[in-house]
């Protein structure tokens, strides 16, 4: 597996999100045509067997997919960093938010993950309808950003979110605290 113990306390530290469990497996990945109904399988048991209410989001792309849960909203999306060309990413983004990001694998993944959070929520109709921002390297392999207009989308929060590389995927988590 791709995320370990430290990877994972990690990123519940970034996000604030101390329940989030992460689970990501090569054989979800779209390569695998049983890929949706293995992952499906696997959240299903985990919300069935869970004592309280879980938001999950699920991402997959060719080598990986990957599934989150937690109390909180949550979003999260997996990429192939060498295919996120930034003449896609622009037509998604404001001027401002494209050059404000790392790179555009990581706005790419952010913006995903955050649109898959605010279902919950005020959640637009398109990647566009919302911006994230205010990104900052952390010391570790770590891009930490928020959502900038959170308040448009009756969410309680800018929330947080965190997006790194790894191999040659691209991850991006969000998480809103309640």
């Amino acid at each position: 597996m791709i995320i370990d113990k430290m990877m994972l306390e990690s990123l519940r530290t970034h996000l604030n999100c101390p329940d989030l469990q992460v689970f990501a497996y090569e054989e979800w990945g779209s390569q695998n045509p049983d890929h949706r109904s293995l992952i499906h399988a696997h959240r299903d048991r985990i919300i069935l067997n869970s004592e309280t209410p879980l938001h999950s989001s699920i991402a997959h792309t060719n080598g990986m997919g990957i599934l989150v849960t937690s109390a909180h909203a949550v979003g999260v999306d997996i990429e192939h960093a060498e295919r996120i060309a930034d003449r896609v990413v622009k037509r998604i983004t404001s001027p401002q938010e494209f050059t404000s990001a790392p790179n555009a694998a990581s706005l790419w993944t952010a913006k995903e993950a955050c649109f898959k959070a605010l279902r919950p929520f005020k959640q637009p109709s398109v990647l566009s309808g919302f911006s994230v921002g205010n990104w900052r390297k952390n010391a570790s392999q770590f891009e930490t950003f928020t959502l900038l207009d959170y308040s448009e989308h009756q969410v309680p929060s800018e929330g947080a979110g965190v997006c790194f590389h790894q191999q040659k995927f691209c991850f991006g988590f969000f998480c809103v605290n309640l």
